[in-house]
């Protein structure tokens, strides 16, 4: 059986795997393509990635919900603020954008990893905590994303705008997402693999 074996691998060797595929194999989580805490800009915000999950290619999902959001508080009724709970905030760089852009008077940032907490709070400290109101401009959890939409749910506190963009496909998340909206509200999904809502991926 050994020689059999060795004879195998002489006249059909096994090619190493290229050293993104090894990685992929060893560590599936999600990985940063940037070094940790690069400074970046995006659209005239400022932020900084670290060890997070970040895809500069997204910028136009980003783009797209930032305007969606901003029309979207144009319409609401006088008086009344715009609500946004990005549910898997990554670096924060959504919420940053929600509040610095999108005029969102309140954004809640979930991310599941509390290792991002110290990252999400330097980003987001770049805009006022309390307003001079004195009512709260943004929070930070990190818990599951449908169970920070589920708690939201169950306590009645609603969003305008509910931001889900999942890594892999969102069927999981519309659920709750649909729930947690206020009606009348907006439900933005995407997702950063992009292929998986269409339920194929091209070959390599």
């Amino acid at each position: 059986m050994a020689a059999a074996a060795a004879v195998a691998a002489h006249f059909f060797p096994i090619p190493p795997s290229p050293p993104f595929l090894l990685t992929r194999i060893r560590n599936p989580t999600r990985r940063p393509p940037f070094p940790a805490n690069v400074s970046q800009t995006e659209r005239g915000v400022e932020f900084e990635t670290g060890d997070s999950f970040f895809r500069s290619e997204s910028a136009v999902g980003r783009d797209l919900g930032v305007l969606s959001a901003a029309l979207h508080r144009q319409s609401l009724c006088s008086g009344s603020g715009l609500r946004v709970i990005d549910a898997m905030c990554g670096c924060g760089i959504r919420a940053l954008r929600y509040l610095a852009q999108a005029g969102a008077d309140f954004v809640w940032a979930n991310d599941a990893s509390e290792d991002c907490r110290p990252l999400i709070l330097s980003n987001l400290s770049r805009h006022p905590r309390v307003s001079p109101g004195g009512d709260r401009c943004w929070v930070v959890s990190h818990l599951d994303a449908n169970r920070v939409l589920a708690e939201n749910y169950l306590r009645r506190e609603f969003f305008d705008f509910v931001d889900v963009d999942s890594f892999g496909s969102d069927s999981s998340f519309m659920g709750m997402a649909v729930a947690t909206v206020r009606k009348g509200g907006l439900l933005y999904i995407t997702s950063t693999d992009g292929h998986s809502s269409g339920g194929h991926r091209p070959h390599w």
